[in-house]
């Protein structure tokens, strides 16, 4: 060390030179600062690996008593209640470490600036001048060491800034978990489940028989008015808010309501609309409501009547099976959803199953549940996401059932669950469900295409090919309905649009003043649509636009309405109505 160096030495150390016992003292609180630092990161981070590419809440003794349970659905109360424990255990064991990460992003910040302040001041007590290497330039040797100081700082805040984001992105919600076990109630007589010309005279899911948007009834009245009360039959209140549809078998007229805190399904009297009973779901133990868009709310689904049985669900992945009596057969949780909009998807029956579009942003499935037990008869997986519902048609090559999703629309054989055929024609976040007529399959979404696809093939080997695509005004919420001849297209800008069948041209174009949510329907030669105004437009089928009348009931109108023999069955933002001809008894 040359002479220079010497007396930089001694100016350093003279300038800087502190009680060894603050020096001490910083270096301890910086090691301890930098260990707990060091731990609370490595902790967030793998939390959130834990949470993003596992399920946590699938322990593995839970999932040998599901299975359990799987094999042999006629479980013992005894067994279900012990399932019910350990999932709830786990569900508030999770939801407590879960309220501590948002706290132990706060602990790694505080103890990364206290280490990072201890440091600071243990240099400042006492630096330590090192010399260079013979041989080593001075300036070199600075340089380098102020090189590698940097990279060992930037690596080390760059630890702790992805575990603080670990932590602000780890999902706090319940996760997805397998399916829940059924909850036996009542016992379910085994019945025979009822024929299409049974489904037919009633109205039994959203868009009425098949799902397709086509009544089987051609008596609906075409002119009302709520405010003075012409060919209002009743008018009664609905106790929870709601934008699923009414569905109606017998004299039993179906709905659910629901906020963050409740879940109720509702059954009212076809002729007076008194409230016969209702039914509160108490849903996931533990579990808080899943995140939903305000426009989705948490009773967007429809229920399904069939036969002497009428089914549930809720964006928690509540299932709920009931009689026309109020009495609760069984309960079932399929696992929360993962949809950034909420699950809003209705249900559909077939036969002794009841048909579930679960499609989620990752693992979700086309599910059908014994209608009798609730337990899976089958599940077929899903590609994409979406928000629209199922339909089941009745081709000439024999029943389809036909599902919508963000890229295709899918053909399944509703009793077996296989995939018939593929078509993609789709993009966007699809929420309008799919029409039929004359052979074809329609399908539109808003900033996409419309697509018409034929039908062909045999029974045993079914297809599809698209015949016309179309792409001017496209629904974003509202599904489009045919009449064998026109698919008719209902938006959320006021047009309506009426296209041929075979060619996909625009037969004509009308405006309205408001926007519709809610679906057309056809009926007999006529199309009924609700506007979110609360005026129902009702207009004839065919190659030009003629209006056979306007109906205002004064609330929004969002739940497409239910036909019967001369009367329609209307859900508002917060009533429900039955319109009836003037000759109804």
């Amino acid at each position: 060390m040359d002479r220079v160096d010497k007396k930089l030495l001694k100016q350093s150390q003279a300038r800087f030179r502190v009680r060894p016992v603050a020096r001490n003292a910083a270096v301890t609180v910086a090691i301890i600062s930098g260990a707990f630092s060091a731990v609370v990161a490595t902790l967030l981070i793998a939390n959130y690996v834990q949470i993003r590419f596992a399920a946590p809440l699938d322990s593995p003794g839970l999932i040998e008593l599901r299975q359990e349970i799987i094999k042999s659905p006629a479980a013992t109360p005894e067994l279900v209640e012990q399932i019910e424990t350990l999932d709830l255990l786990a569900r508030k064991a999770y939801l407590t470490s879960q309220g501590h990460i948002r706290t132990g992003a706060w602990l790694l910040l505080g103890g990364a600036v206290v280490f990072l302040a201890a440091l600071r001041l243990a240099a400042t007590f006492k630096p330590r001048v090192p010399s260079p290497e013979a041989g080593v330039a001075r300036d070199d040797f600075w340089r380098v060491r102020a090189r590698a100081r940097r990279l060992i700082e930037g690596a080390g805040i760059g630890f702790v800034a992805l575990a603080v984001l670990a932590a602000l992105f780890t999902d706090l919600r319940i996760p997805s978990s397998s399916p829940a076990p059924t909850r036996f109630i009542a016992p379910t007589p085994r019945v025979t489940p009822p024929d299409w010309e049974a489904v037919e005279q009633n109205w039994p899911s959203f868009r009425g028989p098949g799902s397709y948007g086509v009544a089987r009834h051609t008596t609906a009245p075409s002119d009302w008015d709520g405010a003075s009360g012409k060919n209002i039959k009743w008018k009664v209140e609905i106790p929870l808010p709601g934008r699923n549809s009414p569905v109606v078998w017998g004299n039993r007229v179906f709905l659910t309501g629901a906020t963050e805190s409740q879940r109720e399904l509702f059954a009212f009297d076809a002729d007076t609309g008194q409230i016969v009973w209702r039914f509160m779901g108490d849903g996931v133990p533990g579990a808080p409501p899943p995140q939903l868009a305000e426009d989705t709310g948490y009773a967007p689904s429809t229920m399904v009547a069939h036969g002497s049985q009428v089914f549930a669900i809720f964006p928690t992945g509540d299932v709920v099976a009931c009689g026309h009596d109020g009495n609760v057969f069984w309960q079932k949780n399929l696992g929360l959803p993962d949809n950034h909009y909420g699950h809003s998807s209705s249900l559909l029956a077939y036969g002794d199953l009841l048909l579930v579009q679960y499609d989620q942003m990752k693992k979700g499935k086309l599910i059908a549940l014994d209608v009798y037990d609730g337990h899976e008869v089958w599940s077929a997986p899903r590609q994409y996401i979406s928000w629209a519902s199922p339909a089941c048609i009745p081709s000439a090559q024999g029943p389809q059932l036909i599902l919508n999703s963000e890229k295709n629309v899918d053909s399944y054989d509703p009793v077996s669950g296989k995939l018939l055929w593929q078509v993609k024609c789709l993009d966007g976040e699809v929420a309008p469900s799919p029409a039929y007529g004359g052979g074809r399959i329609f399908v539109a979404n808003e900033y996409a295409m419309a697509t018409a696809l034929t039908l062909g093939g045999t029974p045993e080997a079914p297809t599809a090919a698209a015949a016309w695509e179309w792409d001017e005004a496209l629904p974003d919420v509202s599904s489009p309905v045919g009449d064998g001849t026109y698919f008719y297209v209902a938006t959320s800008m006021g047009y309506v649009v009426c296209l041929d069948a075979a060619s996909g041209k625009m037969v004509w174009q009308h405006e309205f003043d408001e926007g519709f949510y809610s679906s057309p329907i056809v009926v007999g030669d006529r199309v009924f649509v609700g506007d979110k105004a609360g005026v129902t437009h009702v207009f004839k089928t065919g190659p030009e636009f003629v209006l056979v009348g306007d109906s205002a009931l004064g609330e929004p109108i969002f739940a497409t309405p239910a036909f019967l023999d001369k009367r329609i069955y209307i859900r508002t933002e917060g009533h429900l109505w039955c319109v009836a001809a003037e000759d109804d008894g």
